[in-house]
């Protein structure tokens, strides 16, 4: 052509196409493309690069897949559709996904979920898992390790797995403990969820630890879930109490709002008679009053996730990486002085 570019082929331009356009051996071109670190002349990576671009080459991503034995997806186990906070670490992880290039498939956790996406990974359906939820127990985190499925695990630790990505739980239900002590609340209750559950624990020893700087022994409610129906639970067992709180940290936002909805019902007013103050800062400010919250960086830690599974895929070491970006407290009109 008297302007130098290539024709069009018509029908969709395969390998052998872009190999004779740039005058070199097909085997020549896959390499190229395939990122094999295979040396040739810059001039003939160009050439070769020039006619993908004017023939509108597009690779074989399914061919592509079985030479490099990647899919191209990741998959992702959560607790709770319906729970805004694995919403927001969904978000975070979803977008870093895209930006590697990888497509994200959810599942809410099952009985057979694991099962299901464990076989989804052996067969070569996806390329690994990114786990957030609490059922993911040791025996798990052994099995995919003696499978060899590439795993991570999000706002979860399992014990002898050395592989997840947190936020610093510890720091944040500290925060609220000082939060409370600081308005002159010594009565101070906790709904620390279930006792079986590695975010729960962490939470716990975080603020009994802070209160017993402080000089207070909390009152504490366990074994219930982290659901608005658990926390309403344990929210009535720290009411029932002789020497009821003043103040309560529910270590979980839907436990949060359970525990509102507890002491609306049963005539205390909040902050008036007991002031709350919950974890996760994700619709908080859109209750009545709006509760006074941890805010953690939730996407970021969705994002991070990605990052250590890309590692885990590249044959990397997986390791226990926690969010460097603080947990900061959000204060609203659930927090105040205790009546004196």
């Amino acid at each position: 052509m008297s302007d130098g570019r290539l024709p069009l082929v018509a029908g969709n331009p395969t390998l052998r196409d872009v190999a004779a356009a740039a005058g070199v051996h097909v085997s020549t071109v896959s390499k190229v493309l395939g990122e094999t670190g295979i040396v040739v002349r810059p001039e003939t990576r160009d050439r070769i690069m020039t006619a993908v671009r004017e023939l509108r080459y597009r690779p074989n991503a399914s061919a592509r897949s079985l030479r490099l034995k990647r899919t191209g997806a990741l998959g992702m186990l959560i607790p709770d559709f319906t729970n805004p906070v694995y919403a927001t670490i969904v978000r975070g992880a979803v977008r870093r996904a895209e930006e590697l290039g990888y497509v994200m498939l959810l599942a809410e956790i099952r009985a057979n979920a694991p099962e299901a996406y464990r076989h989804l990974v052996l067969e070569n359906r996806i390329d690994g898992l990114i786990i957030a939820t609490a059922r993911a127990s040791g025996s798990l985190a052994r099995e995919l390790r003696r499978e060899n499925v590439p795993h991570v695990f999000v706002n979860r630790r399992v014990r002898g797995a050395r592989r997840s990505v947190t936020v610093d739980d510890a720091a944040g239900a500290a925060l609220a403990a000082e939060a409370l002590y600081a308005r002159g609340h010594r009565r101070i209750g906790m709904i620390a969820g279930p006792n079986d559950t590695d975010t729960a624990r962490r939470r716990a020893a975080g603020f009994t630890r802070a209160c017993a700087r402080m000089g207070v022994k909390p009152l504490v409610s366990r074994e219930q879930p982290y659901t608005r129906e658990g926390g309403f639970a344990a929210m009535e067992s720290l009411l029932a109490r002789q020497r009821k709180p003043t103040g309560v940290f529910a270590s979980n936002l839907l436990a949060g709002i359970g525990a509102l909805a507890a002491l609306h019902q049963h005539g205390f007013e909040v902050p008036g008679d007991v002031s709350l103050v919950t974890f996760d800062d994700e619709s908080a400010e859109f209750t009545h009053p709006p509760l006074t919250a941890v805010r953690f960086p939730l996407s970021e830690m969705g994002a991070l996730a990605v990052d250590e599974l890309k590692r885990v895929l590249a044959g990397e070491e997986p390791s226990d990486v926690v969010v460097q970006t603080p947990p900061v407290l959000v204060e609203r009109a659930s927090l105040g002085p205790p009546r004196s």
